[in-house]
């Protein structure tokens, strides 16, 4: 479910690997009303999902009734996602990047979902929650100058 009030743009989903798919249309979309083009679009998108596939999987276990809620705030010069959970807090600017070597040489699978946000995204803000408020990790991806 989706609501725009003065360029802010609300977007709720449970938390379901089968909602990540409408969730990547939903930024896609936006990003390209707001002058991206198609590959940092889909790069903004593929960080929002890889964001929200950990939620789901590490501070939610798969409870399809926890929610996050995702905020856009497109800007003239950026567009800012913030992606809020009430799951277990986890700061994912504490994970050191991973030696890409030893992964390929190990034929490790899986376990690139940070490195892939940092790599896509500009900017990353993350805000532990408390009981009264949620963990927020904003994105941030500047338009080339």
């Amino acid at each position: 479910m989706s609501e725009e009030i003065k360029n802010i743009i609300k977007y709720s989903l449970n938390a379901d690997y089968s909602n990540l798919n409408n969730l990547r249309e939903f930024i896609m979309s936006h990003a390209k009303k707001n002058g991206w083009d198609n590959e940092n679009a889909y790069l903004i998108s593929l960080a929002v999902d890889e964001a929200c596939t950990n939620l789901i999987r590490y501070a939610y276990k798969f409870d399809k009734t926890k929610k996050i809620e995702i905020i856009l705030k497109p800007k003239q010069d950026k567009f800012v996602v913030i992606i809020k959970d009430s799951g277990k807090p986890f700061n994912p600017l504490e994970v050191p990047p991973p030696d890409m070597e030893e992964y390929f040489n190990e034929f490790k699978r899986g376990g690139l979902g940070i490195f892939i946000i940092n790599k896509a995204m500009d900017e990353i803000i993350y805000k532990k929650g408390n009981n009264l408020h949620y963990n927020e990790l904003t994105l941030i991806k500047y338009l080339p100058a």
